[in-house]
């Protein structure tokens, strides 16, 4: 019985000793924040080829197999990588010198376990001037983006006002 006792005080103060936060992180923790830190620089590198108009480099971003989703009213259905670099294309056609000032950039979150998953969250300032009238505006922008294994863009999911961007863009110059 005093073994037994002894024993169990041993146990007892050895868990008591363990830092907690020893307990709760895993390798797959630091693995997914490792994966968010690399898609993390593709994301950045995506916004500086978008708004140099180098689509070329930006489609290398991202997976042939990508669903994008647009921010655009009752766009309810992903489109694929041709309609969505045709898109792109089209704010180059009445929009320059877009300007990227990326705010905040945070790792993306499994909902059932709100552990980061590799995603990544961004919100933007796109800073830019009309092609048509020489407005310069500055436009807010948030965007989810997922990852394949090989850090390409798989899902994209993008919010701003693509109305408000378009009449500034487009106004008669005052």
């Amino acid at each position: 019985m005093k073994k037994t006792i002894l024993v169990a005080m041993l146990a007892t103060t050895l868990f008591a000793c363990t830092n907690p936060e020893a307990t709760t992180k895993t390798g797959t923790d630091d693995a997914m924040m490792a994966e968010f830190k690399e898609n993390s620089k593709v994301v950045e590198a995506g916004f500086k080829a978008f708004a140099k108009n180098d689509l070329a480099e930006f489609a290398t971003y991202i997976a042939d197999t990508i669903k994008f989703h647009s921010p655009s009213i009752n766009d309810t259905v992903a489109i694929g990588k041709e309609a969505m670099l045709e898109r792109l294309a089209n704010f180059h056609k009445i929009i320059k010198n877009f300007n990227p000032v990326v705010e905040v950039v945070l790792p993306g979150l499994d909902t059932a376990t709100m552990k980061a998953d590799g995603s990544v969250r961004t919100y933007v300032r796109w800073q830019s001037e009309s092609a048509v009238n020489g407005v310069k505006f500055n436009q807010k922008f948030y965007a989810v983006y997922k990852f394949n294994k090989d850090h390409k863009i798989v899902d994209a999911d993008e919010y701003f006002d693509v109305t408000g961007l378009l009449n500034a863009a487009t106004a008669t110059k005052q």
